[in-house]
């Protein structure tokens, strides 16, 4: 039976990959085109980084050609989803999946994906692990698994359609949410997780 650990490793690395093939799908639509530079945005013009609440998904490549850098993206973001969901219990299983999500940061996967794929593998990592937190704290972090997941995956699409309907409100408010739901976030479900299985 999957502990809650290994659900949250396996959700968050799910969530990694999906974004990361997002960012692919946009780069590809901008054809073969040379980037300007190592920095890119998976979405063009006329999309504008300043206007836009997802600051058109800032990413960076070492490909000299944005359709080959979107089909790289959509392939390490499927490898990493895909290793995340059936392979991440194995010995190692927590390292390779921070490899492949770091592998993502340099083909156009951007770098919320990577940083997400990155918490997993090394929550993965801490499955069978001893704990050295006090029971007072473990108990406070094992009440908020899983709402942490449960938030992440309404953030999903909510996030989507604030900025279309509110999109100067999301401009305002988009680097404190930025800040809690692709960083404070993931950390927080990994630890609740740990926390969960160890109270």
């Amino acid at each position: 039976m999957k502990n809650a650990l290994h659900i949250t490793s396996s959700f968050l690395g799910v969530y990694a990959g999906l974004l990361a093939m997002e960012h692919g799908i946009f780069e590809t639509l901008q054809g073969s085109r040379t980037p300007d530079g190592l920095m890119i945005q998976a979405i063009g013009a006329p999309c504008r980084p300043d206007t836009a609440w997802h600051a058109c998904y800032p990413a960076m490549t070492l490909i000299p050609s944005l359709l080959v850098t979107g089909v790289l993206a959509i392939i390490t973001g499927l490898s990493v989803l895909i290793w995340a969901a059936l392979f991440i219990q194995r010995k190692r299983g927590g390292l390779v999946l921070v490899v492949l999500s770091v592998s993502m940061l340099f083909v156009g996967g951007g770098f919320v994906p990577t940083l997400i794929g990155s918490i997993a593998g090394t929550a993965a990592s801490r499955i069978d692990a001893p704990t050295a937190v006090s029971s007072r704290r473990l108990r406070f972090l094992a009440g908020l698994w899983p709402w942490t997941l449960i938030l992440m995956a309404l953030w999903v699409p909510g996030g989507r359609l604030l900025g279309h309907f509110f999109s100067q409100a999301m401009l305002t408010w988009g680097r404190p949410l930025f800040l809690f739901f692709d960083v404070i976030l993931p950390a927080l479900a990994a630890f609740s997780g740990y926390a969960h299985d160890r109270n």
